[in-house]
C-alpha cells in the first residue's frame, strides 16, 4: 500500500508540475525538462528546456545546450551556451569556453574561462590556469590553480604540480600530486610515477602506476604497460595494453601493434596500427609506413609517411624525406628535412 501511495503522489506531483508548465511557469518548465530527460524522453525534454530557455531561464539554456551537443548539433549547442553565458550562468560560460577551445579560438576561450572563474567556479579556475600555463603565463596560471587546488579541485592540484615541476620545485609538486591521489584522482599517481621514473626509481614508478591502473585510470594502465614492456615482461605488458585499448587508448593500440610485429605477425600489427591511427595516433601512421616499406609497397609507404609528416611529426618528415630522395624528388625531400629540423628546434626550445 505505501508503494502504491508513493507512486500515486509522484504521478499527482507530475500532473501539477505539467499543469503549471503548460500555464507558462518557467520554473515548472525547467523541472519538466529535467524530469523528462531523466525518464529518457529526450524529445519532450528538449521541448520543455527550449520553452524555459526562451522564457529566460539560464539553467535551462545550459541544459538545452548539453542536450543539443549530445544530439550532434554543436553549433546550436554553442549558441545556447552563449545565451546562458550572457545571462550570467557560470556553467554556460565554462561550456562556451570549452566549445571555443575545441575550435581553436583560444582568446575567446580564455575570456569566458576568466568570466566563469571570477564567479568562483572551480572547474573554470582550473581550466583558466591550465590554459595560461600552456601559454607560458606561469605566474597568473599559478594564482588561479592555487585557488582551485586549495579549494579541493583535484585537476588543479595536478596541473599546479606540473607547473611547479617545470619550475624545479619537485618536492612541492609531489605534495600536490599526493593530495590529488588522496582525494581520489589517480591522475596524480601517473605524475608521481613519471617523476619516479625520471629520478631513476622504477620500483616506485611501478607502484604508482599499478595503483592507478588497478583503479581504472587509463593513462596509468598505458604507462604501466610501457614500463613492463621496456623491462621485458611482455605478457603482462600486453595484458595492460589490451585493457587500455578496450577503453579506446591509441597509444596502447600502437604498442600492441609493436608487440605483434616483434613476434612476426605483420597482419595483426597492421590491424592495430590502423585502429590506433583511426583514434588519432601519429606514430601509428609512421609504423604503417614502415610496414608497407618492408613489403616493398613504396607508394603506400609514402602515403603513410606523408600523413604523419603533415601532422608535424618529425619521424614522419624524416621518413618521407628519405623516400622522396630515393626516388629522385630531391627538392621536396630538402623541404621536409628543413621542416623536420625546424620542428626539432622548437621541441628543444620548449623543453
Amino acid at each position: 500500500m505505501p508503494g502504491r501511495l508513493k507512486k500515486w503522489n509522484s504521478n499527482f506531483d507530475e500532473y501539477l508540475q505539467r499543469k503549471a508548465a503548460e500555464g507558462g511557469n518557467v520554473v515548472a518548465m525547467a523541472r519538466m525538462g529535467a524530469a523528462m530527460r531523466e525518464r529518457g524522453d529526450i524529445d519532450e525534454a528538449e521541448s520543455w528546456f527550449r520553452k524555459a530557455a526562451m522564457g529566460g531561464d539560464r539553467t535551462s539554456m545550459t541544459a538545452l545546450a548539453h542536450l543539443l551537443h549530445e544530439r550532434g548539433l554543436p553549433e546550436d549547442a554553442e549558441r545556447w551556451f552563449h545565451e546562458a553565458a550572457l545571462a550570467g550562468d557560470p556553467h554556460g560560460m565554462l561550456n562556451l569556453a570549452r566549445s571555443y577551445e575545441r575550435r581553436g579560438k583560444r582568446d575567446d576561450a580564455q575570456h569566458w574561462f576568466g568570466e566563469a572563474a571570477r564567479t568562483g567556479d572551480l572547474p573554470s579556475m582550473a581550466a583558466l590556469g591550465h590554459l595560461l600555463r600552456e601559454q607560458g603565463k606561469t605566474d597568473e596560471a599559478e594564482s588561479w590553480l592555487r585557488q582551485a587546488a586549495d579549494a579541493g579541485f583535484t585537476g588543479a592540484m595536478i596541473d599546479l604540480g606540473i607547473l611547479l615541476r617545470d619550475r624545479g620545485q619537485a618536492a612541492e609538486a609531489a605534495r600536490w600530486w599526493r593530495s590529488a591521489v588522496q582525494a581520489g584522482d589517480l591522475g596524480g599517481a601517473c605524475q608521481l610515477g613519471r617523476q619516479a621514473e625520471r629520478m631513476g626509481r622504477p620500483g616506485d614508478a611501478e607502484s604508482w602506476y599499478r595503483q592507478g591502473a588497478i583503479a581504472g585510470n587509463v593513462e596509468a594502465v598505458v604507462r604501466l604497460g610501457l614500463l613492463l614492456h621496456r623491462r621485458g615482461d611482455i605478457e603482462e605488458a600486453e595484458h595492460w595494453y589490451l585493457d587500455a585499448a578496450e577503453h579506446g587508448d591509441p597509444a596502447a593500440m600502437t604498442n600492441l601493434g609493436v608487440l605483434a610485429r616483434n613476434r612476426g605477425d605483420e597482419g595483426e600489427a597492421a590491424a592495430w596500427y590502423r585502429k590506433a591511427a583511426e583514434h588519432g595516433s601519429v606514430p601509428a601512421l609512421t609504423n604503417l609506413g614502415h610496414l608497407a616499406e618492408h613489403r616493398d609497397d613504396l607508394s603506400e609507404a609514402e602515403h603513410w609517411f606523408r600523413r604523419a609528416a603533415e601532422t608535424g611529426d618529425v619521424q614522419g618528415m624524416l621518413s618521407l624525406a628519405r623516400m622522396l630522395r630515393s626516388r629522385g624528388a630531391a627538392h621536396e625531400a630538402e623541404l621536409w628535412l628543413a621542416r623536420a629540423e625546424h620542428a626539432q628546434g622548437d621541441h628543444e626550445h620548449q623543453h
